[in-house]
């Protein structure tokens, strides 16, 4: 059997130990997967709403408000990978501590917390794939929207041979031209502002993917240990309650018994009292 399958012996746990740098760790990398975690339900809601406004990206309003959702997931992004940043440094710190100084409780809170990372990681490169999959399709329909805006421009010049509609058409394209170079201006600032984005995000996943990249080994082998203990506790909890109540049933019957001595004892007290009273009478 090896060491991490064998079963917990309450009675030999070690006494309790003060570390006060695990627990200093410990602390910090707690308060950072809540703040994680809080930040990650934001980006996923923003994620949703940029969505939504995604499917009616054809008015100028919904443009800006897609520009809007756009950066703020960019930007919950960044620090988000900024706090992953932070808490690798202490996770580090953490597995570094000797385990002979730990307790098995000690142990068993670190393997928690290196499990809740991984998640949450998994969570958060889920997230960046989305963004950068919304981006990348709206980039795709922001290219299609030039290419066929300057297909419009190009149309007027090209019948220009018609004399009777030559000032006419002179005029339209004067009118039509700037708003529709700006337009395609405005068009080709958000595809290179995305692709930028995109750049960003993929640049911070692979070096999330290199500070992290002993996670999943770490995680599980220790998850196996942490399931291990988790069964052991369990086990041993139904036991203790299991033997709580037989002690309980035990010490039942003996105050029964106890209380049918007692009474015995009476009866026959009484039963003697009466037959010196009826030899001696």
């Amino acid at each position: 059997m090896s060491e991490n399958n064998l079963p917990i012996d309450l009675e030999d746990q070690q006494s309790y130990r003060d570390v006060p740098e695990f627990d200093l760790l410990s602390d910090q990398i707690s308060g950072s997967l809540i703040e994680i975690s809080n930040n990650l339900s934001r980006l996923e809601k923003n994620i949703d709403v940029l969505k939504i406004k995604a499917k009616d990206n054809s008015t100028e309003n919904s443009t800006k408000d897609i520009q809007e959702q756009q950066r703020i997931c960019v930007d919950l992004i960044s620090s988000l990978m900024g706090m992953f940043k932070e808490i690798s440094v202490h996770r580090k710190q953490m597995d570094r501590l000797d385990r002979e100084q730990l307790n098995k409780s000690q142990v068993f809170v670190r393997d928690k917390l290196n499990r809740s990372i991984k998640a949450l990681l998994d969570q958060f490169r889920g997230l960046q794939k989305e963004v950068t999959s919304i981006d990348a399709a709206l980039n795709e329909q922001n290219t299609n929207t030039e290419h066929n805006q300057h297909e419009l421009a190009l149309k007027p010049a090209e019948e220009t041979n018609a004399q009777n509609v030559t000032q006419q058409k002179s005029k339209l394209i004067m009118e039509y031209q700037p708003v529709n170079a700006e337009e395609v201006e405005y068009q080709q600032n958000m595809v290179q502002e995305r692709e930028r984005d995109i750049e960003q995000i993929s640049h911070g996943v692979e070096e999330l993917n290199e500070i992290f990249q002993d996670l999943s080994t770490i995680v599980t082998s220790q998850g196996e240990m942490v399931d291990n203990i988790e069964t052991n506790i369990y086990s041993t909890l139904n036991d203790t309650r299991s033997a709580s109540r037989h002690l309980k049933r035990a010490d039942r019957y003996h105050r029964n018994r106890r209380k049918f001595c007692f009474w015995l004892l009476v009866i026959a007290c009484v039963v003697l009292f009466f037959l010196i009273l009826i030899i001696f009478a």
